[in-house]
């Protein structure tokens, strides 16, 4: 069994190194449609093929683009959710091989009229257990379909499916982690200048099932208006949003019911120097049912560079838990669709979490990143229980103990190296150590987690 692995782990391994000849150099974005090739245009010796796709013309007004990406990820688990599985799980400790394909399609008529469209695929193998989670697979799918209208110069309006990221993603993430992506059906005004960027949308997350073209606007509604400064004579810019989130699908402590909630935020952070900040603050109100919503976060990142290349580093959050169960307040925070905050080792939140977290952080021009970095985290208050990044309870457990006074959730320890040998190359490797906190141990299996993925993704 342990030969048959590492065969597999070093096949994929190759895949990545032969990849990474097969590069070359375009400027490709972390969301597809803010690709840019307008470089191309002035551009007499497109000699390749990958190059002649990013600037066909259909007659005189129309230019047209493809594009895509081939993402395949290892990743091992002994003990995932702490152990914690449910019963028609045939093994806690899974391997599993998680595949990804997209492509897409840019039509463009004279810089005044758009069309984005992109399938996706994604599949799960090797993992013995049922597919539980809308993430692990998607068998096929039309992942974005949106219009764009462009007018006054520096306004847009686009309708249709897309993706939606803002910011550190702690509240929108386009999940690019996990092995399907989230996007949005709605419609989303947006100002575009050099300095200024000013979002006003509406819109509806979509579910994804498992099958060929069997997505579903979700339920819930997601409005919001995200605005962004980039300061020209600093290295100071500011991102300030409010966000509002109408759901019926969310549970605290196992309640349902309906919820509206008001996002109030404020997000300062620097470009890139010598020492760095990043704080995030931001208060939520509203209802859920007959209780009012009062919750707030803040989560901060400061780092300082002694010698070049090279970050010391402090992260960490407040977000305060529900104070009573039996009062007219909600006090749970609600991080709406983000990204996972402690990477794949746990499936936690931050929600009712105090976390510190120093790490060490090696940075190479656009070559490497690689990240250690110890968390510590422990529940803030003792009438709340933790939580997953989409809001599902992560414990109490229904049938299991459900009050406690410990208060710690668990040590993470973790490596993330990313190596980047061309713009459309990249090959990551994860290793992450959870130990389970006396909380966990508490209210369930407490096993401690050992994670480890290998990732290699081509885009065009």
């Amino acid at each position: 069994m342990f030969s048959l692995r590492f065969l597999k782990i070093c096949l994929f391994f190759l895949l990545g190194i032969f990849l990474q000849f097969k590069g070359y150099a375009q400027n490709i974005a972390r969301l597809r449609f803010d690709d840019d090739f307008s470089y191309l245009k002035a551009d007499s010796l497109k000699t390749t093929w990958k190059e002649k796709i990013k600037n066909l013309s259909l007659g005189s007004n129309f230019q047209w683009s493809l594009g895509g990406e081939s993402r395949e990820q290892y990743q091992s688990y002994e003990h995932v959710n702490f152990g914690e599985v449910p019963s028609d799980f045939v093994t806690d400790s899974p391997h599993q091989l998680m595949h990804r394909i997209m492509f897409h399609a840019n039509v463009t008529y004279k810089n005044t009229f758009r069309l984005f469209a992109q399938l996706n695929n994604t599949a799960r193998f090797l993992n013995p257990n049922p597919i539980t989670s809308q993430i692990d697979e998607n068998l096929l799918s039309i992942h974005q379909l949106f219009i764009d209208f462009k007018f006054k110069n520096h306004w847009i309006f686009r309708v249709g499916q897309q993706e939606l990221a803002y910011g550190s993603e702690r509240f929108v993430a386009s999940r690019e982690g996990p092995n399907t992506r989230l996007t949005f059906q709605g419609a989303t005004l947006k100002y575009v200048s050099p300095r200024n960027k000013l979002d006003i949308f509406t819109s509806k997350p979509m579910k994804m099932n498992t099958g060929v073209f069997d997505d579903e606007p979700s339920s819930e509604t997601l409005s919001g208006i995200y605005y962004m400064h980039t300061s020209k004579k600093s290295r100071n810019n500011i991102d300030l949003y409010y966000l509002n989130l109408e759901s019926n699908i969310r549970q605290y402590m196992f309640n349902k019911g309906f919820e509206n909630r008001h996002t109030f935020g404020a997000r300062i952070y620097s470009a890139l120097g010598p020492w760095n900040y990043d704080v995030e603050l931001a208060k939520q109100t509203g209802s859920f049912e007959a209780l009012t919503i009062s919750s707030f976060m803040a989560v901060w990142d400061f780092n300082v560079s002694p010698i070049q290349h090279f970050y010391l580093g402090f992260s960490g959050n407040y977000v305060p838990g529900d104070n009573s169960a039996s009062d007219s307040e909600l006090n749970t925070f609600n991080t709406l669709f983000a990204k996972p905050p402690f990477g794949q080792t746990v499936a936690l939140n931050i929600t009712n979490t105090i976390n510190l977290s120093p790490y060490v952080r090696f940075q190479h021009s656009n070559k490497w990143l690689v990240t250690l970095r110890s968390s510590f985290v422990t529940r803030e208050s003792l009438a709340d229980g933790i939580f997953t990044p989409n809001m599902n309870p992560l414990r109490p457990i229904l049938g299991k103990k459900m009050g406690s006074d410990a208060r710690q959730v668990g040590n993470i320890y973790a490596l993330d190296a990313n190596y980047f040998p061309t713009k459309n190359i990249s090959l990551q490797f994860e290793l992450g150590y959870c130990v389970a906190g006396d909380y966990v141990s508490d209210t369930g299996n407490g096993q401690n987690v050992l994670y480890f993925a290998l990732k290699n993704a081509f885009k065009f």
